[in-house]
């Protein structure tokens, strides 16, 4: 079973417990937390919500099978230095329907490592975790993100006003959607000939 993916910029890898610590550094700074409904956290409470996502994953992989919530660690592909992560994690009572997510280490934001992860996703959940279905959503203020998004192949789906509330206000939420059987097929060759090899 592969176990790391390789694109232009970033190399992909599932979620091992040596990359905790590189995680918690990264979710305990405003600049990474800053539209995130979490955080920044101590060190503590990203242990005890990564910690069973870890083990999780761990113990698909011991099983030979697709883990139930494929989290990742996301490498610099130049220096091999830690870039940030992101998962697809199973919506309840919808098989095959994932949340997707990404967050980018400050140093490496820009560059469009946000954009390679969101690929990884797409052709991973779809080719792989055998999905149907993706979600993501973002802060309506954090464009960046739901850029990448639409840069991936994300449609629009709707907005909800005042929806998280994080520091110094409320925030829209923006939501948006891909299914598998409306995925370009120019795009999803692009994707398979990316990730696959």
């Amino acid at each position: 079973m592969k176990k790391e993916w390789s694109g232009e910029k970033i190399t992909v890898s599932y979620i091992a417990m040596e990359d905790l610590g590189d995680i918690c550094e990264m979710l305990a700074k405003e600049s990474v937390c800053r539209w995130l409904f979490f955080g920044p956290n101590s060190y503590e409470v990203t242990e005890v919500y990564f910690t069973p996502l870890i083990e999780s994953v761990m113990q698909g992989l011991s099983d030979c099978e697709i883990p139930e919530s494929p989290v990742f660690t996301i490498r610099s592909k130049e220096t091999g230095d830690f870039a940030g992560q992101c998962a697809i994690l199973p919506v309840d009572f919808s098989p095959g329907a994932y949340l997707i997510g990404y967050q980018i280490d400050d140093g490496f934001q820009g560059l469009g490592f946000g954009t390679e992860a969101c690929e990884f996703l797409v052709y991973y959940a779809f080719n792989c975790a055998g999905a149907y279905r993706l979600n993501g959503d973002a802060v309506y203020e954090n464009s960046s993100s739901w850029k990448i998004m639409e840069r991936c192949g994300f449609t629009f789906e709707g907005r909800r006003k005042k929806y998280w509330h994080a520091r110094i206000g409320y925030y829209d939420q923006v939501l948006y959607g891909l299914l598998k059987d409306s995925l370009d097929e120019h795009y999803a060759t692009y994707l398979n000939e990316k990730w696959s090899e």
